[in-house]
């Protein structure tokens, strides 16, 4: 096969059931038939001999060889959309465009809620949909166009060269209790702060954190209840003595909606940062920057805030 016999279309079909990992949602994405959906993804596994694709119920999984085109495939389209683009300045009111961003819920609500609020008069065809975050599986997912950002709040350094990091900003964490708490009324000692019930958030890295800096002293968290939720955890909170602890962006919220209380902890503040992860793929894509650049934005005036 030579490339002069490949159309072009062939991989934009690829991309779009990489990204779908279904015919249907592909064939609504390209405005095609899913029977056109279907023949092309047929001259594809001629083209490089292999499935591509193997049906898991309701849908495609990519192969191992799917999987090693993905990255290259972007990197293609990429290339093409920016040569075939007109030479005229980016306008964002004029751009139709779905991204995909995976945060945690904390990021969700902190960073990419207000983002979608801030675009919505710019560029309101560009639309931002959210997919939860799975840590270690943030890169594959950048990698072969599951998602288009990842919001990071781990920190963790990044192994792969084809990834690309902005810091957003440095977070702190703060603890929240119900009103008429002990805590609120007298700052807790060391030993005192940890042995009260701690809620875990299972996407906040909060606790470790805590312990982390608690390890010098011998302490560690007692923790009564690991929950799924941020919104769980708030309800725990304030129903009970136990003590909900979360990004301070992100407790500015829950202080105004809610009326929960923040309390002085026994240790010294502790930072984390805020990161924006993208493939190097879309670092020419103007549409992609613009919505970086706008992110930025959104998180200085949330670190203003705070």
């Amino acid at each position: 096969m030579h490339l002069k016999e490949v159309d072009a279309n062939l991989l934009v079909t690829l991309d779009a059931l990489l990204v779908d990992a279904s015919v249907t949602r592909a064939a609504e994405r390209l405005g095609r038939s899913a029977s056109a959906i279907s023949h092309a993804l047929a001259k594809l596994r001629e083209i490089f001999d292999d499935e591509l694709f193997v049906r898991a119920g309701q849908k495609l999984v990519p192969t191992a060889k799917a999987l090693e085109l993905a990255p290259t495939v972007h990197v293609i389209l990429a290339g093409m959309e920016s040569l075939l683009r007109p030479n005229k300045p980016f306008d964002p009111s004029l751009s139709v465009r779905d991204f995909a961003i995976a945060a945690s819920e904390a990021g969700e609500l902190i960073l990419v809620q207000p983002l979608r609020q801030r675009l919505q008069p710019l560029a309101p065809n560009v639309r931002l949909g959210w997919m939860k975050s799975n840590g270690d599986e943030s890169t594959d997912a950048l990698r072969y166009g599951r998602c288009h950002f990842v919001i990071d709040i781990e920190g963790a350094p990044l192994q792969a060269p084809d990834i690309r990091a902005l810091k957003l900003f440095d977070d702190k964490l703060a603890t929240l209790v119900r009103p008429g708490h002990a805590f609120a009324e007298r700052k807790p000692r060391a030993a005192t702060f940890a042995g009260a019930d701690h809620i875990a958030v299972d996407s906040l890295p909060a606790i470790a954190l805590i312990d982390r800096a608690l390890a010098a002293r011998k302490l560690s968290c007692n923790i009564s209840a690991q929950v799924p939720s941020v919104l769980v955890g708030l309800l725990l909170a304030l129903n009970s003595d136990a003590l909900l602890t979360l990004p301070a962006s992100l407790a500015l919220m829950l202080e105004k909606q809610f009326g929960a209380v923040r309390i002085a902890p026994p240790l010294d503040p502790i930072a984390f940062p805020l990161r924006l992860l993208w493939h190097s793929s879309y670092d020419r894509d103007e549409c992609h920057q613009w919505v970086r650049s706008e992110l930025s934005l959104v998180a200085r005036d949330i670190e203003n805030a705070a």
